[in-house]
């Protein structure tokens, strides 16, 4: 993979406010000496400059790119009414235009001429919205997607990694994109070693993300399977094909779950959800009810992004207290 950055090919990128969406503020960005190949959910792709206007379709993309020190050339955003964001990022974010409170359309993508899209969910790309990746391609705007919607799901951290490589590479900031990912790694890593210090064994635990009549779970292929790991919260369905897919009650209540980590989103809240599963019939047998060993994590730190090690670090001290009560 070729990074080099030409040093004497340079292009002064200056304009009015971020606000606006139209043009890049103050920013250099130079030229590859040679184009930039990647294969990202086993599409090739190559570039030959960083792009420089972005439309980011998730939010936990457009903080991301912000951590890498791009958020100036996002030009708009898909979900952009966040009311939450990263503290370190918020006043770039605040300041980038909202397209849609969910997708923004072709048109709207289009209007702003990107030369790159840059989706954090398969929805991002819905052939049925047209947006699929073919035919932004075929317009000029080349994408990019977090792999945990790819084919083979997220294995390991090492998916993160190759995501945040490639993007760092073909953004021109390889330097700030390992950053960012050394500091993810590090906090998972500091999680681990506090509870293989503690001895702490996996507990049995069950995901709920939603539904009454049949419950929303993580699978074995996403962020929340991989979150478990890390934070010794053992997945009790890690047979599910997909990051989440819906099982039964019957499922949940012979496995018998130790903890329950619930997902705060969304129209019912997590105080809500857990008083419909400590009065759902089969969930009320379970020892993570009757032990009332629950623990809430926002499902924006269920992504792919510096969220989700604030996740493990919000499960393992709520499964394992004892692992943190030491000082450091």
């Amino acid at each position: 993979m070729l990074v080099a950055l030409s040093t004497a090919s340079v292009v002064a990128l200056t304009g009015c406010s971020r606000g606006d969406g139209t043009t890049l503020s103050g920013t250099t960005v130079a030229t590859f000496t040679e184009p930039v190949s990647i294969t990202n959910c086993d599409r090739p792709t190559s570039f030959d400059a960083p792009p420089r206007r972005i439309v980011t379709m998730n939010d936990h993309v457009t903080e991301t790119l912000i951590q890498m020190g791009v958020g100036d050339r996002i030009v708009g955003m898909g979900y952009g009414e966040k009311d939450n964001p990263l503290p370190e990022v918020a006043e770039q974010f605040n300041a980038i235009p909202s397209l849609a409170a969910e997708y923004p359309s072709f048109e709207q993508i289009r209007d702003l001429a990107p030369d790159l899209v840059v989706g954090g969910m398969r929805s991002a790309f819905d052939d049925k919205n047209g947006l699929g990746r073919d035919r932004l391609e075929e317009n000029g705007i080349q994408t990019f997607l977090f792999s945990e919607y790819c084919t083979a799901g997220f294995s390991d951290i090492g998916v993160l990694r190759t995501d945040f490589t490639q993007l760092g590479d073909i953004l021109g900031v390889p330097d700030a994109a390992d950053k960012l990912t050394t500091s993810i790694t590090d906090r998972l890593d500091a999680v681990s070693e506090r509870l293989d210090a503690a001895g702490v064994e996996p507990t049995r635990t069950f995901f709920y993300d939603s539904g009454e009549d049949q419950p929303l779970t993580v699978g074995g292929v996403g962020i929340g399977n991989l979150i478990g790991d890390y934070a010794r919260a053992q997945n009790i369905t890690p047979e599910g094909p997909k990051p989440y897919f819906t099982t039964s009650w019957e499922v949940i209540g012979e496995r018998a779950p130790e903890a329950i980590v619930v997902l705060d989103y969304g129209d019912t809240n997590a105080d809500d959800k857990i008083a419909y599963l400590k009065n759902q019939p089969i969930m009320a047998t379970t020892p993570a009810i009757r032990n009332n060993r629950i623990v809430v994590v926002p499902l924006d730190d269920f992504f792919e992004s510096s969220r989700l090690a604030t996740s493990v670090e919000t499960i393992a001290r709520g499964l394992h207290r004892d692992a943190f009560n030491t000082a450091g």
